[in-house]
This record gives C-alpha cells, structure tokens and sequence, in this order.
C-alpha cells in the first residue's frame, strides 16, 4: 500500500497560531469537573471565530490536551475574552486547587510533514 507525503509552503510571513491546552486535574472535584467539561471546551474552540482545527487528546486520566489552529493571533485574543473562556477561568479562579491549567502559542516557522490527509497547518495553508 503507498501513501502520499507532503508539506505546505508557509507564506513568508505566516498569521497562523498553534494554540496548545492542557487541563490536570489535581484531585476528584477537579477530575469530574474536567471530563464533564472537556467535550464542552473543544466545541467552544472549534466553533470560535478564527479557529481552523482542534485536535483532543487524553494524556492520562487526570490530563488532557487539545491542540487548536487559528488563523491569527487575533482570533486567538477573541477566544480569550469569550464566555466559554471567561467561564472555565471562572471556575479555576473559584476553585485554584482543583485544576492546574497551562497553554502555549506557537507561529510556524516551518512545515511539518502530512501523509494521505490534512491535518493541523496543512488545513490553514491547505496546498
């Protein structure tokens, strides 16, 4: 069976972000508040103006991560002031103990390598 690989060409310039999540729960109130929620919160960032694609993961039963494409850094700074946003910070503020809470932003600088489909910058910079 063959497959095909690629890569995008990346505008010199590139406006996408790569948004990266991570929920841990820190201990059981945490850890049913996040798998309650965590459905919830890909929805809110797939249906967000600007967002491209969300990929979810389970890194453990305590953590997981989603890994979001927007196509600017200021989609990304609307998504922030959303309600969705403002309520899971809500929640962190009000309960600081139960969750621990991370993300990160990255601009492509490169293109990565995709076989068969797109997925992830090749959706955004789509060939």
């Amino acid at each position: 069976m063959s497959y095909q690989v690629y890569s995008v060409t990346l505008p010199e310039h590139p406006e996408a972000v790569t948004f990266i999540q991570g929920i841990v729960a820190r201990n059981f109130s945490g850890l049913l508040w996040m798998w309650r929620h965590v459905s919830w919160i890909k929805k809110s960032n797939e249906t967000a103006d600007g967002c491209i694609q969300v990929k979810a993961g389970i890194c453990g039963k305590n953590e997981v991560m989603l890994v979001s494409y927007w196509k600017n850094q200021a989609s990304l700074a609307r998504f922030f002031k959303s309600e969705p946003h403002q309520k899971m910070i809500a929640y962190l503020s009000d309960h600081p103990a139960n969750l621990t809470l991370y993300n990160e932003t990255y601009r492509p600088s490169r293109s990565g390598k995709y076989v068969n489909e797109p997925n992830g910058l090749a959706v955004v910079y789509a060939p």
